[in-house]
C-alpha cells in the first residue's frame, strides 16, 4: 500500500489495512519509494500488486480491503480461452462425438462447411457468433448429446 498521513482516504484505508495485519514492508510512506515502485500511480491511498508474471498493477484510491481483494481476484484469474487451434477444438469433443463429427463431413452440407470455415481461418473462436450457430447446429442434428456438451465445449473442457 501506497500511504500518504495528509490524506484523509489514505488514513482511512491504512486503518483498515491494519487490522488484516499487514507484513512489514506493505505500507510504503516514502514518496521516493513510493516513486521508484510506481512512477505512475495516480495518487494516494493506492494498492500496488505484482502478479505471478512480475507485472505490477496499481489500484487508486480503494475504499475497502473487500474492493482490494475483488481487484486482486481480477489480476489472478486468467482469461478465459476463447480461440483454440483446429487441434485443440477436436480436443474439445469426447472420442464419440469426433468420431460422428468428422464422419458426418461426408454427408452432412453443414459439417462440411463448419470443417471448411475452421480449415480456412486456421483457428476456433468460441465468441464468435458462427461457431456458435455450428455448436447451436452440432447439438440441433444430435452431433452433440446433450446441452450441457456444448457447454462444455464453449467453456473449454477437454476431452481428449
Amino acid at each position: 500500500m501506497l500511504h500518504c498521513d495528509l490524506v484523509a482516504a489514505s488514513r482511512d484505508l491504512l486503518a483498515l489495512w491494519q487490522t488484516a495485519n499487514p507484513v512489514p514492508g506493505d505500507v510504503i510512506t516514502d514518496h521516493a519509494a513510493a516513486v521508484a515502485l510506481m512512477p505512475q500511480f495516480a495518487g494516494y491511498p493506492a494498492v500496488v500488486y505484482e502478479d505471478a508474471q512480475g507485472q505490477r498493477h496499481c489500484l487508486f484510491n480503494p475504499l475497502t480491503l473487500e474492493a482490494i481483494s475483488a481487484w486482486r481476484e481480477g489480476i489472478d484469474t486468467p482469461p478465459v480461452q476463447t480461440r483454440y487451434t483446429p487441434a485443440e477444438f477436436m480436443r474439445l469433443f469426447t472420442q464419440n462425438e469426433l468420431d460422428a463429427v468428422l464422419a458426418a463431413e461426408a454427408t452432412d452440407a453443414d459439417v462440411k462447411r463448419m470443417w471448411a470455415f475452421i480449415r480456412a481461418v486456421g483457428y476456433v473462436n468460441m465468441a464468435d457468433p458462427l461457431t456458435q450457430n455450428s455448436l447451436r447446429m452440432l447439438r440441433e442434428k444430435n452431433y452433440l448429446a446433450t446441452d450441457e456438451r456444448v457447454q462444455h465445449l464453449k467453456d473449454g473442457v477437454f476431452q481428449l
